[in-house]
């Protein structure tokens, strides 16, 4: 026995001491075959992932529809009108996001490394099974002129330089700057995004005293993201970070009525999205061996769309068999020319699920405008 590890330690020596390892950096899965270990796989990385990239194909057109809900079914004309109808605020909305996946590889991360080198300083902190995908945004409306309809804008960006991501390069993806920091019960991210939206309304029902407004709608949203883990401690730097797009075309009709200071609403929507998402990996450490320090690196990369996974970006495309449809319900608190709302909004065929309660899709948004 005592031969069998001298001769197992004289081969790993000369191996580490050969052309493939001459240099002082090299890859963790050319370490892991230098040094005889056959189980070695980024399998698990990428799987998680990949299926966090299914989470967000969900969840992210259902977070972008969050912002610029008025509680007003419809807002009145501008012109002519007195006084002419028109506000603006701010919204701030969330959509429950799976994050198994993400924390499945960053799990996948810290054993991958520790049976290659030993031991992992990769430590991603408490990543929740669960987490609500945030949106803010500035929301302004108009009513209409001489017609009787009101348009809706929603805009925000939180760091210019994701309009530059390349979701087909990987460098691209890890190298975005991370505007906006958070930490949650131990779990530090970031995220970054940029929304854009346009809807039109118009009344079916203006209102009177006794019956509701009642009006349909349509419009469009754009949002580009990017969600990100880090860890570094001492020698040893990973990341894990997720790009998506998705463009949401949707149909909605809403029902509100003023009780006093308050206006209560419901509504429906009907949403048709084409969304992907690209991910990237990379984790560096050190290895010591027979007094000399390795710099190991290993780094992989994927797409996922609403058509299935890839190894290159793709565009999606808008697919007619997977609309998600929304019911919506919320009050909105009138005090002289403001208006405080809050909504929340169910995914419908989420619920659908009885065998998995768990993947319902609850969405929130919270609001604050000026109008007249």
């Amino acid at each position: 026995m005592k031969f069998t590890k001298s001769i197992i330690a004289v081969s790993a020596a000369a191996l580490l001491s050969t052309s493939a390892f001459a240099q002082t950096e090299i890859s963790l899965t050319d370490l892991a075959s230098n040094l005889g270990i056959t189980d070695f796989s980024t399998e698990g990385i990428n799987n998680g992932m990949d299926e966090f990239g299914k989470s967000l194909l969900v969840a992210a057109p259902q977070s972008s529809v969050q912002q610029n809900v008025w509680a007003d079914a419809y807002i009145g004309k501008f012109f002519p009108s007195l006084p002419p109808h028109f506000g603006v605020g701010l919204s701030l909305g969330g959509t429950k996001l799976d994050m198994s996946g993400l924390k499945n590889a960053a799990s996948a991360m810290e054993k991958t490394v520790a049976s290659v080198v030993g031991s992992s300083n990769v430590d991603f902190g408490k990543i929740p099974s669960s987490f609500f995908l945030p949106t803010l945004s500035i929301d302004a409306r108009i009513g209409g002129v001489i017609l009787p309809f009101d348009v809706g804008f929603s805009f925000m960006m939180t760091n210019p330089s994701l309009t530059g991501v390349d979701f087909s390069d990987p460098d691209s993806i890890k190298d975005a700057s991370q505007a906006m920091k958070f930490n949650w019960m131990g779990f530090d991210g970031s995220l970054d995004y940029i929304t854009l939206g346009l809807d039109v309304r118009y009344p079916i029902w203006e209102g009177n005293l006794v019956l509701p407004k009642i009006s349909v709608g349509a419009g469009y949203v754009y949002t580009r993201g990017q969600v990100g883990v880090k860890s570094s401690e001492g020698s040893t730097k990973a990341n894990l970070d997720l790009s998506y797009s998705t463009h949401v075309i949707f149909a909605e009709a809403q029902v509100s009525k003023n009780f006093l200071l308050a206006t209560v609403f419901a509504g429906g929507r009907a949403l048709l999205s084409n969304t992907t998402t690209s991910w990237a990996w990379d984790v560096s450490t050190t290895y010591n061996y027979l007094g000399t320090a390795y710099t190991v690196y290993e780094e992989g990369s994927g797409s996922r769309t609403a058509k299935g996974k890839s190894a290159s970006y793709e565009h999606g495309k808008f697919d007619f068999s997977g609309i998600q449809p929304q019911l919506y319900a919320g009050v909105g608190l009138n005090f002289l020319v403001f208006q405080a709302t809050a909504n929340i909004c169910a995914d419908v065929r989420s619920f659908m699920d009885s065998d998995n309660y768990d993947s319902a899709l609850w969405s929130g948004a919270l609001s604050f405008h000026v109008k007249l």
